[in-house]
């Protein structure tokens, strides 16, 4: 024990020592800190959880599986597929990324930019519920692209609902049909 408090004594004989320099030591690091935080460009970034019926965007791509994919299967297959290179056109549109392009490349390029600044997560609890964020350096832009991806969502979510009610509903009249020929 005394052995050890020697040691502290020592150390802290040194650190007394030396207080200045080592202050000075972080004055610089503190300021060298501090321009390197300035330079720092600012991102803003959006998000926002988004419930989708993942049964009926994804039956038509699983049909014929027996084996159900996993989380992350079911997050890639709806990432695909709701962030399609239609619905990536019509999110330019929406929110008016499209006015600063000038060739294809440059809209090859902005493809690309989205896809790596848009990602969304599925949670583990819940398989339908997702969270979409997107990083850029406007504030504006980045809240913009945030509900367009809603509206998009919502959209495809709405026109799926509409293809499986007109199923269902010219399903029903087959049956009406058929019932009324065997009650003739």
């Amino acid at each position: 024990m005394q052995k050890l408090l020697t040691q502290l004594a020592y150390y802290f004989w040194g650190a007394w020592r030396y207080r200045w320099l080592m202050l000075a030591l972080v004055w610089v690091i503190s300021i060298v800190g501090w321009i390197w935080v300035s330079t720092i460009p600012e991102q803003y970034l959006a998000s926002a959880r988004i419930y989708v019926d993942t049964n009926s965007i994804l039956r038509p791509l699983l049909k014929g599986l027996t084996v159900q994919p996993d989380l992350r299967q079911r997050t890639a297959l709806v990432s695909r597929t709701l962030l399609s290179r239609p619905n990536m056109e019509k999110l330019i549109r929406m929110t008016d990324l499209d006015l600063s392009v000038n060739s294809d490349l440059d809209k090859e390029k902005l493809f690309r930019d989205l896809n790596k600044t848009i990602t969304l997560s599925g949670e583990r609890n819940n398989p339908s519920l997702y969270t979409a964020t997107f990083k850029h350096e406007d504030r504006d832009v980045a809240k913009l692209m945030v509900q367009s991806l809603i509206t998009v969502f919502t959209e495809s979510a709405l026109g799926n609902k509409r293809l499986d009610s007109n199923d269902a509903q010219t399903f029903i009249e087959r049956q009406i049909a058929d019932y009324e020929v065997r009650l003739e």
